[in-house]
């Protein structure tokens, strides 16, 4: 199993696009955890897990399950 925290955070959108999909091509090999706010890892993710800071002090979380339909190739 891989972690990466914001690892994408300094790349140009092309860039973000490329690891991306290396990190989708190894994820048949492996298990990838990847925290990111760019769009292009967000979309390319099978499952995506949304935390946010709610009213007070409590968190909310969030999980989707993307459809292959929903992300780009």
């Amino acid at each position: 199993m891989y972690t990466f925290d914001e690892v994408d955070m300094f790349l140009d959108g092309a860039n973000v696009e490329r690891l991306a999909k290396m990190i989708k091509q190894q994820a048949q090999l492996a298990q990838f955890i990847v925290v990111s706010l760019r769009r292009p890892m967000i979309e390319s993710a099978e499952r995506t897990i949304g935390v946010t800071q709610a009213r007070g002090a409590y968190t909310q979380v969030l999980g989707i399950k993307l459809s292959s339909s929903n992300t780009s190739a």
